[in-house]
């Protein structure tokens, strides 16, 4: 296969690594319009519209089978509606760069909880890939610390949780890897989402006045159909072509591109202890793909 039909076959991830990597600057201009609640509930209920006119185009519209209903909720509920949620409430106290680096470090949690859930039995390598990823967010979090500032603290705890919730998900996954989801779970997905969503936004900051806003139109449209709807159609076709270490690697370039970003709109430094932590969780996710080599292996990727 030539450079040139290689590279025509990894355009669509390529494209869609951009948007996501675009989308967290997005989405913190996007909270200057609207509450956090109200942003991931625009986000999934906008995708979950267009979602549903794609796939019924494509004649892919179809009903969750009785063993795919548990992990269209898990996704909905943990990888979509907790994680934004919660990243979405860290962006007002976090920079877009940093804070998609480590809500997006879910290594730090698959891997320890594949051995106290799962009951896998984990090699050296993937070990010392915890070990880097915990040092690397050791690293980015640190300057919160000293001195103290309370709502730094709050908003990296929050991705954290963020993180935590998508490697839940994982791991609910991975522990029915006989049920493979594919594109047309995601209306289910993003409609479940969304439904808890609009219903703790009305109750705490009422209704969504945003919508008679011009400038928050663009930040449904990027966020909801652009970045999460089509895009997720795109991964999920490209993941099941590509091997598992492929797309981790392929996944850490969505901080890196949210950093650069974000560097350029919200003129956020590219500090040392920045770059030393992603570097580290660049360094976690290469010591995994020489332990996939060695064993089975082990999926640190959205589903």
């Amino acid at each position: 296969m030539s450079q040139q039909s290689t590279l025509r076959k990894f355009l669509p991830l390529i494209g869609a690594v951009m948007v996501w990597g675009g989308n967290w600057p997005v989405m913190k201009l996007g909270l200057a319009h609207m509450s956090p609640l109200w942003l991931a509930a625009s986000r999934f209920g906008s995708a979950a519209l267009i979602s549903v006119l794609v796939l019924g185009a494509m004649g892919r519209l179809r009903l969750p089978t009785r063993q795919e209903w548990p992990l269209v909720a898990g996704v909905a509920l943990l990888q979509m509606g907790a994680f934004t949620a919660l990243a979405l409430w860290a962006l007002q106290y976090v920079a877009p760069g940093r804070a998609s680096v480590i809500a997006y470090a879910t290594s730090i949690w698959v891997i320890p909880l594949s051995a106290l859930i799962l009951k896998e039995r984990l090699s050296a390598g993937q070990w010392l890939a915890t070990a880097l990823s915990y040092a690397g967010i050791g690293v980015i979090v640190a300057p919160a610390f000293s001195p103290w500032q309370a709502h730094t603290v709050i908003g990296l705890v929050m991705l954290l949780g963020a993180s935590f919730a998508w490697a839940c998900n994982i791991i609910q996954l991975r522990g029915n890897r006989h049920v493979r989801l594919g594109a047309d779970m995601i209306p289910w997905q993003t409609a479940i989402a969304t439904v808890p969503l609009v219903a703790l936004a009305w109750l705490r900051d009422g209704a969504p006045a945003f919508l008679a806003v011009p400038d928050a139109w663009p930040i449904i449209l990027y966020t909801g159909p652009l970045a999460t709807a089509l895009t997720f159609i795109v991964v999920l076709g490209m993941t099941q072509k590509m091997p598992p270490v492929a797309t981790s690697i392929a996944m850490l370039c969505v901080p890196v591109i949210g950093l650069i970003v974000s560097s350029v709109v919200f003129h956020e430094r590219i500090s040392g202890d920045l770059a030393l932590g992603l570097s580290l969780i660049g360094a976690s996710v290469a010591a995994s793909a020489v332990a996939s080599r060695l064993k089975r292996p082990m999926v640190l990727r959205p589903s």
